[in-house]
Parts: structure tokens; C-alpha cells; sequence
């Protein structure tokens, strides 16, 4: 479980989670590692921005597995994989908000994917291209992974999604928001991926499309106690559609180019095969950290803690935990699978065992955090 999150200015996306490397002998006996999908992920309330596109690669996130969610996140400003469909298995992608993109949305997958794009927000940004079908994107399942001969796509049930200043795509996300690969048949593909039922999927509280978005501007990210001014700024871009970028340094500042040999280095001191302009900041895509003010400054006091396991004092005695026992930070108290320290840091119950097995138990700790005490 991915929650509240900020994920920001990485040089080969933000934050992603698709894939695993399995030891079938679980290291009795030497054996080549297996290449298995993830299984059980949540992500949620969670930022993904401002990738760096220093050598191409603005990319926000690949996601996929079994059992996965994806529900009431942000993808603003990455130039591509917003996010990336990694694999098979069902794709619940939920009341999310996708901004400002430039030549991907949300794509990939294989002839094995099943997607529930269901109340999904998207908002076509400075950096969209407006002329290309691409700008209208919900969605763009591949069939490039498959081992066949031929060309096959998963499946998809696509509803409820906006796509902002389209209302044709809006009101039919068939119309125009599913697009596959160049083929001369595209119709008859896109008919056959069609599912008009939702494929299996967690229990998940579904608002609509523009709820999720006012939702999410509201209360994604790290937000607890408050947004620092990074998240603040990706917030303001998102509701306003006006980059922020700061004038004082970004013409100069040209990424982090370490290691690169010199025939790769412009004479301006950037990547000399950046496909995108200069001055892409002033669109929002950013090749380094400075052009979206630098790292904030952080400033507070610690809490008392006693013996040091992580754990306020003034907490642990709250809770009935002992302030001089760095030993129970690893117990759990209620007996439902979270430690005392994942207790505090979450934001849930030391006084009811709640199970967290069934899904309709699942809720936002941080917003509502108390209500369960």
C-alpha cells in the first residue's frame, strides 16, 4: 500500500511497480531467477510529477500485476508513461488525474491485459500536442510484448473518463479515446478489445470523473500536517494550466549531465539529442530541479523520544505504550498484521483489531486519521 505519497523529478519515472524477480528455489539450489508480475499493490492519493527530461525520459510511472489498484493519484508534467501499463493482469485504473503529457498518456500492456479505465480526469496541458491524436488519449493498449504472430490486444472497459476541452471523446470514450497502433483495420480492432462490463476488480468507493479531480487536487500527496511549496506549485499548475518555472535560473540550469562523454554534451551544456525544445520548462517539462525553484527548505523540532524507536513519547503514552521500551515499536498491539511503528506512522487504531484483509475497511488514514481511535 502506496498512500499519500509525493513522487517527483526522477530520470526514469517517478514511482513504479510492476515486476518482480522470483527465486524458485528460494536459494536451496542454484536456479535462474523467474520474471513474474507484482501482485497485491495499492497506489493511491499519490503525486507522480515533474520527471526530468535531461536525456529524454520525463517519465512518470509503469504500473501493473495482480491484484493491483491505482486510484486517486496525479500524473502532471511527464512527458510519457502516465502511467505505462507493465504486463498482464487487471489494470484498475480509478478516479486518477493525468496532466500535461506529450507523447504518452496511459499506454502498454499486452495481449493478456484487461483494463478497467473507470472516472479518470484529463487534462491536456501547454506541452499536450493539440493537432494529434494523442491529445485525446485515454488509453493506447500495445501488443508489441507479444510472442504470437500476429497482432492481438487485451481488453478493455473504458466509462465514465473526461477528458477536458473534448467532449466528443467525453461523452463516448470509445469515441476517439481508445487508440491502438497504426493498422488498417483499426476499427475492427478497437470493436474486439470492447468490454461493456467492468472486468474483476477490488472494492473501490468510485466517485465521478470531476469529483476525482476536485479530490485530488485537495488531498494528493504528502499533505500531512500541510504541502510543502513543491506540491503546492504542481497543484497550482494543475488547476490553472500555467507552468512554474523559475525565470532567475532557468536558462541556466541545464540537468544533471555527470558521466555523459563530451560528444554527447551540447555546446550548451544539455543533452545534445533532447528531442524537446530548450526552454521546455516553460511548458512545464523540466530537465533540473532548479527550474522548479530547487529543494524547499524544511525547518521544525523533533519530538521527545525517549528511547529513540520512532515513536513520540507523548504518543506511546497516548497509546498506552511505554515511552522507555524501544522493543515495542516492532510489536503490534492490536494483533491486525501492522507493527506499533506502522501504527503511529499510518495514522490507524492501537485500540481496535481491524482487518485489513477485507478491502471495504480500507480508508483514507491520513484525511480522516482519529476516526477509528
Amino acid at each position: 500500500m502506496i498512500d499519500h505519497c509525493s513522487c517527483t523529478w526522477g530520470l526514469d519515472e517517478n514511482i513504479s511497480f510492476y515486476r518482480h524477480m522470483y527465486d524458485p528455489s528460494e536459494g536451496q539450489y542454484e536456479s535462474k531467477d523467474e520474471k513474474l508480475g507484482t501482485v497485491n499493490v495499492t497506489i493511491q492519493n499519490t503525486i507522480s510529477a515533474k520527471a526530468l527530461d535531461t536525456y529524454n525520459h520525463a517519465f512518470g510511472s509503469t504500473l501493473g500485476g495482480e491484484n493491483c489498484a491505482f486510484v486517486r493519484n496525479l500524473w502532471a508534467s511527464n512527458s510519457g508513461r502516465n502511467p505505462s501499463v507493465g504486463w498482464n493482469g487487471v489494470f484498475n485504473f480509478v478516479n486518477n488525474v493525468v496532466f500535461n503529457w506529450v507523447h504518452r498518456s496511459v499506454d502498454g500492456g499486452d495481449y493478456t491485459a484487461m483494463f478497467n479505465m473507470i472516472n479518470n480526469y484529463y487534462k491536456p496541458g501547454p506541452a499536450t500536442p493539440k493537432n494529434d491524436n494523442v491529445g485525446a488519449r485515454i488509453l493506447k493498449p500495445e501488443a508489441g510484448r507479444s510472442k504470437l504472430n500476429y497482432k492481438v490486444y487485451g481488453r478493455v472497459y473504458a466509462d465514465g473518463n473526461v477528458m477536458e476541452g473534448n467532449a466528443k471523446v467525453t461523452a463516448d470514450n470509445w469515441n476517439g479515446g481508445i487508440q491502438i497502433e497504426t493498422q488498417t483495420n483499426t476499427d475492427g480492432y478497437t470493436e474486439k478489445m470492447r468490454s461493456n462490463v467492468p472486468f474483476a476488480m477490488p472494492y473501490i468507493d468510485i466517485t465521478s470523473a470531476n469529483d476525482a479531480y476536485d479530490y485530488v487536487t485537495k488531498h494528493v500527496g504528502a499533505n500531512i500536517p500541510t504541502r510543502d511549496i513543491v506540491d503546492e506549485r504542481i497543484i497550482d499548475e494543475v488547476k490553472t494550466g500555467v507552468p512554474y518555472y523559475d525565470k532567475k535560473v532557468a536558462k541556466n540550469a541545464n540537468g544533471d549531465i555527470t558521466g555523459l562523454s563530451p560528444k554527447s554534451i551540447g555546446d550548451d551544456g544539455q543533452f545534445r539529442y533532447r528531442r524537446m525544445p530548450k526552454d521546455s520548462y516553460k511548458q512545464g517539462i523540466i530537465t533540473d530541479i532548479r527550474q522548479m525553484g530547487g529543494y524547499p527548505e524544511y525547518k521544525g523540532t523533533p519530538y521527545v523520544d525517549t528511547d529513540g524507536d520512532g515513536m513520540p513519547d507523548a504518543w506511546e503514552k497516548a497509546n498506552g505504550l511505554n515511552p522507555n521500551d524501544p522493543s515495542d515499536a516492532n510489536k503490534d498491539c492490536t494483533g491486525d498484521g501492522y507493527t506499533n511503528l506502522e501504527k503511529y506512522i499510518n495514522g490507524i487504531s492501537t485500540k481496535n483489531r481491524i482487518d485489513w484483509s477485507d478491502l471495504k475497511n480500507n480508508y483514507d488514514t491520513l484525511a480522516e486519521k482519529g476516526k477509528l481511535m
